[in-house]
């Protein structure tokens, strides 16, 4: 009884450092509002995509990576079901990472024991990172989810015959989400040579583990038989012509630590196990993380300083207001210039913008930068396209943030 009122403590801390303060510490900007418009005009004309995002870091000489399109499909059914609302949309996410932490509570106590599996909950739940990062919505983020859930069903493989179908099918999932789950690969294989060395091994079993792979990886598979193996040819093309300055970066690997839940998880039930004397010292640190999530870095939102979705808001409403026709909008925020966060709203309230590929043709432009780029001196191709061009308003939008108005001169 006492453990189910821990849990039930921690699961309430949990909810509360995550959505205290929702709305304002929500990040809206660069990869989210891209992925809605995506899956926006998949819903609008009716057709399913059989591939997802693209890795936008992993570009060679123009040609990039295709994903799964469950990502969409799932932001699809919440767009749906919640009538595109953002905030709504983030908080799913945001469930779907204490439902992570909560799988792997239940997967822990069955193996270590409910101290360490509370221990444990109790450290992920807290953590600064991974409550700044759950209001995001990002396809990387709902990997771990399938993650742990294929690592419950390889652990415990051997009880029942649908387990390595199981096992295969959320590796799949898994995978579909992102590539990193690539990683968990040689474990597979490790189990793999174990089993024929201690003749366990059966063809059967790994038969419906990668037949439950194919099938959660499927529309993707189809994709590639429609299109001459495209993502499979880019990958040796990407290869022939790797080079640290060909456009194929590293700069995100911090979601490379993503695969390594279940492993630490599970590494730490085992330590614990062993090893009692590490209970207090990691309680400590779970202590520690709670504080830091309700008073410091786990309240600290990740998108550039001052650009909440109620700013992003208030600069829709201004150009809605202003009643321009025929404009583009840009920001020097952040690395995203063509400003998909702004277009999304001006979108959800039936206001058109011209397509991004259009900013040379516009007369005037809605740019919003920091104090320190002025548009006098800014050389991003959103604002060069506009030269010479005349400021006719300027907002202080508060935040080192300031709302432009920018008239191409000679124009009509």
């Amino acid at each position: 009884m006492r453990g189910k009122i821990i849990f039930l403590v921690i699961t309430a801390l949990a909810i509360f450092v995550r959505f205290y303060n929702f709305e304002s510490l929500i990040n809206f900007h660069l990869d989210p509002p891209f992925y809605l418009h995506e899956v926006k005009d998949m819903v609008d004309s009716g057709k399913l995509r059989l591939v997802g995002p693209q890795f936008t870091s992993k570009v060679v000489m123009g040609r990039g990576i295709f994903l799964e399109p469950h990502f969409y499909y799932l932001l699809a059914a919440a767009g749906i079901a919640t009538n595109w609302s953002v905030q709504a949309i983030t908080a799913i996410f945001t469930i779907i990472w204490i439902a992570t932490f909560v799988i792997i509570y239940f997967f822990i106590r069955r193996k270590f024991g409910e101290i360490n599996a509370l221990i444990i909950y109790a450290l992920f739940s807290f953590m600064p990172y991974f409550v700044q990062n759950s209001r995001f919505i990002w396809n990387p983020y709902v990997m771990p989810f399938f993650g742990v859930i294929f690592f419950w069903f390889l652990a415990e493989r051997k009880q029942r015959k649908t387990n390595y179908f199981c096992a295969g099918l959320f590796y799949g999932l898994a995978l579909s989400f992102h590539y990193s789950a690539v990683l968990w690969l040689p474990i597979l294989l490790y189990l793999f040579v174990r089993e024929l060395r201690k003749r366990k091994f059966k063809a059967a079993e790994w038969a419906a583990l990668g037949l439950g792979a194919i099938i959660a990886l499927s529309p993707l598979l189809i994709f590639e038989l429609k299109h001459d193996f495209y993502n499979f040819r880019t990958i040796i093309f990407q290869i022939q012509n790797y080079s640290p300055s060909a456009g194929y970066t590293f700069n995100l690997s911090y979601y490379y630590i993503l695969p390594g839940i279940p492993l630490a998880t599970y590494a730490l039930g085992y330590l614990l196990h062993r090893f009692r004397g590490l209970s207090i010292p990691l309680i400590i640190i779970a202590g520690v993380f709670l504080i830091q999530s309700i008073y410091g870095s786990g309240q600290t939102p990740t998108y550039p300083q001052g650009w909440s979705i109620a700013k992003q808001k208030q600069v829709a409403d201004l150009i809605i207001k202003d009643g321009e026709k025929d404009f583009e909008v840009a920001e020097t925020i952040n690395s995203d210039t063509r400003a998909m966060d702004i277009r999304w709203w001006l979108r959800m309230r039936g206001v058109k913008v011209l397509p991004v590929d259009a900013y040379n043709r516009a007369n005037v432009l809605y740019l919003v930068a920091p104090y320190t780029r002025p548009p006098e001196t800014e050389s991003v191709w959103e604002v060069a396209s506009i030269t010479p061009f005349s400021i006719k308003a300027k907002a202080d939008l508060g935040e080192n943030i300031v709302f432009y108005k920018l008239v191409r001169k000679n124009s009509n």
